[in-house]
């Protein structure tokens, strides 16, 4: 919830902003980008997700930092605002997914031959997939549990303003998160394709990138995959990782360094808590997720992963060996 003075974030006259013709929205001093950029601190009261002239995620919330997207396209999601106009289709993009599509229409039931990505609208993130959801929404009441979004039924009451998603979000956003600092995700130990919980932020997800979301064996292009098989061709996500010593043995081993939550490799988990928690001992908070190894909106690295990928075999200990230990 937004506190602070009115004149903080609206203004009564375009005119006033030098703005002779087009006023912002609902008398807004900015868009989404102009409020949201800056260098973010520990007593910092605004999230900030562009900070221009870094060379990495140090000070980064969440969600990364758009300005690697910025200035390479394919280092993340480049809404509006963010380097040269594009409009692509997502990677993964799946005709037909009933992608949440809880308010009818927008963008999971669109093409995208003549619209680009941006923040929030039928083409955005945040809020329902229509334009104007985001109206009000900073000044909807806070959870009775701070922080802690277990029963949205709008965008102001959804985790991160994620239209119906769930999620216990940081006070501070992540800023110099730790092992018992740092958000919690929604996921769910699915069995099957579908149906599938969608309120999991990998469903979130799921939304414009179906085909990754969707099961073990099949091939990308068909209307509806079916299977829930081994051998995977694709990274599951809503799915439960074993515990530490489980069959196979050795195949996973969740950062077997520490044995505890590891924030550079997240973990999902089938509860909301009401405070940060650092409990991976059990199964119901070992749910592999799409931020597991991406952040939402840009880093430094080809599809904004947490690691470089494509670098040197060095960094797998950085990335991939942090579940699969027994593969470094």
């Amino acid at each position: 919830m937004v506190t602070g003075p009115c004149g903080s974030c609206h203004i009564m006259h375009a005119s006033k902003q030098g703005i002779a013709q087009t006023p912002n929205r609902w008398l807004t001093t900015s868009d989404c980008l102009g409020c949201h950029t800056g260098t973010n601190s520990a007593s910092g009261a605004t999230p900030y997700v562009l900070t221009t002239g870094v060379s990495d995620l140090t000070g980064a919330l969440a969600g990364g930092n758009f300005y690697f997207s910025s200035l390479t396209p394919a280092n993340g999601h480049n809404p509006v605002g963010i380097g040269p106009p594009a409009v692509v289709t997502p990677p993964g993009w799946k005709v037909g997914f009933a992608a949440n599509d809880q308010v009818g229409g927008g963008a999971a039931s669109a093409t995208w031959t003549s619209s680009q990505l941006n923040c929030d609208g039928t083409w955005g993130c945040h809020g329902g997939h229509y334009d104007n959801d985001m109206h009000g929404a900073h000044h909807h009441p806070p959870p009775s549990n701070p922080g802690q979004f277990i029963n949205p039924t709008d965008t102001g009451s959804s985790y991160r303003f994620l239209y119906r998603i769930k999620g216990y979000e940081d006070s501070h956003w992540e800023f110099a998160k730790t092992a018992t600092t740092h958000n919690v995700y929604y996921g769910a130990a699915r069995t099957a394709d579908l149906p599938q919980d969608v309120q999991t932020i990998s469903y979130f997800c799921a939304e414009c990138h179906g085909i990754f979301h969707s099961g073990a064996g099949n091939i990308e292009g068909v209307a509806r995959d079916s299977g829930f098989a081994s051998p995977w061709i694709r990274h599951p996500v809503d799915v439960t990782m074993p515990l530490d010593g489980a069959s196979p043995a050795g195949s996973v081993d969740y950062d077997s360094t520490t044995a505890t939550y590891n924030v550079n490799a997240p973990l999902a988990s089938t509860s909301v808590p009401t405070a940060s928690g650092s409990d991976v001992s059990a199964s119901s908070n070992r749910i592999v997720m799409c931020l597991s190894c991406h952040e939402a909106h840009a880093t430094p690295y080809y599809a904004s992963l947490r690691w470089d990928y494509r670098g040197t075999a060095g960094s797998w200990s950085n990335g991939c060996g942090y579940c699969h230990t027994s593969k470094q």
